[in-house]
């Protein structure tokens, strides 16, 4: 794959939440649970980028649950949601949002759950127009 189409589908450093704290504050935020993840958000105001440009970019954070039972199936699961985002990230809205795999996510398919990902992006749209 050229590196071009690589950047257009990548998980960036700036996109991911990787500090406890994020995730902790995230807790107060609004959520809901749907199938085999559960979702934990916030809107995200946009921020000056270098060139004075206001960017808003959706930040996420990856848990899988402990009821996933083995560290290998719970790498595993993790493995496939991160490809989901990265696939999906485009389509999310100015939010910092935790994505936690449950049980069930256990068998899913990164296709399942990039569905899963498009089907939700519209709601956390709406709910982060409505409290800005």
């Amino acid at each position: 794959m050229p590196r071009a189409a690589r950047r257009a589908v990548s998980f960036p450093k700036p996109a991911r939440l990787l500090r406890r704290g994020d995730f902790v504050r995230l807790r107060a935020g609004r959520g809901f649970a749907d199938g085999p993840l559960a979702a934990s958000w916030m809107p995200r105001a946009p921020e000056l980028t270098r060139g004075g440009i206001a960017s808003a970019v959706a930040r996420v954070g990856l848990v899988v649950s402990s009821k996933v039972r083995g560290a290998v199936l719970r790498n595993r699961v993790k493995r496939r949601l991160r490809e989901a985002v990265r696939h999906e990230l485009h389509r999310l809205p100015a939010v910092e949002v935790v994505l936690v795999a449950r049980s069930s996510a256990a068998t899913a398919t990164v296709g399942e759950l990039r569905a899963w990902v498009q089907r939700v992006a519209p709601r956390m749209s709406a709910g982060a127009k409505g409290t800005a």
